[in-house]
């Protein structure tokens, strides 16, 4: 699988995205960059890449920046995640996100991200996170 210079496999994805993935991670600063490449097994009946996918990459971009920001090891979970589909993906194409942690509160957090190929938007989420447990 091609995958651009910088990028290593991110550890410990867990069970599902280890099946669907891998994804791959670049750091940028401060900032974490996750990427996959899209296979024809992510394709829907249309040729493009299937929402779902695309979601589930989303919050795991998501759940990721928020447990950085937090930097306090507990344990969070998807409490919303609105999801935007901008353009369609391809098999084929590098799919990577950039995100924002709002704020990271006692209870709730709240992050953006944005999935990119070639530096054209192909999705926009928001995610609302809540402490579990």
């Amino acid at each position: 699988m091609d995958v651009p210079d910088g990028f290593v496999p991110f550890p410990n994805q867990g069970p599902f995205l280890e099946y669907v993935g891998p994804v791959h991670v670049r750091e940028d600063g401060d900032a974490l960059v996750l990427g996959m490449r899209a296979e024809e097994r992510h394709a829907n009946h249309r040729g493009t890449v299937q929402g779902g996918m695309l979601s589930a990459f989303a919050d795991f971009a998501l759940g990721r920046a928020i447990e950085a920001d937090a930097d306090d090891d507990r344990q969070r979970a998807t409490v919303s995640l609105t999801v935007d589909f901008l353009k369609p993906a391809k098999p084929g194409d590098w799919i990577e996100s950039t995100t924002r942690v709002d704020r990271v509160g006692g209870t709730l957090a709240f992050a953006d991200c944005s999935l990119s190929v070639e530096g054209r938007e192909v999705v926009r989420a928001r995610a609302v996170w809540v402490v579990a447990g």
